[in-house]
């Protein structure tokens, strides 16, 4: 049995999203297998993910060790940017920019959120229908 449509696509946006942010390392290997090295506020963990997986189950244990993984590193789903006091001196554009930056990795790690629960979602729902078919 070959993974299935909903996991491919949904595992390609989530290595998507997150070799986009700073501080993510993936390296996709022959076999299918994919490692992260992920690095947030000065800690670092490493994520296995087999690009190749069959079973819908350990498709969405996969996606949970995601979950883990970002809530570990501290990174909290569905927190809204909360940007720092302004002070009454005028901002520089260095420090214009590094705001916008920071703003920006703060939405890129929410809408990894999002992916993963949408993935979630979608493989719950594959496995639903599938059970039906199996059923009727």
């Amino acid at each position: 049995m070959s993974t299935t449509a909903t996991f491919d696509r949904w595992l390609k946006k989530t290595v998507e999203q997150l070799s986009e942010i700073d501080g993510v390392e993936h390296d996709t290997l022959n076999d299918g297998t994919i490692n992260f090295k992920i690095s947030y506020n000065g800690v670092s963990h490493e994520m296995q993910l087999d690009g190749s997986a069959s079973e819908i189950r350990i498709q969405k244990d996969q996606f949970s060790q995601i979950r883990d993984t970002l809530t570990n590193l501290g990174i909290i789903e569905g927190q809204t940017y909360v940007a720092p006091k302004r002070s009454r001196k005028p901002m520089s554009p260095d420090m214009a920019a590094a705001r916008a930056r920071q703003q920006k990795e703060f939405q890129d790690w929410q809408e990894v959120w999002r992916i993963v629960r949408k993935a979630e979602v979608s493989l719950d729902r594959e496995y639903e229908i599938s059970n039906m078919l199996d059923y009727y």
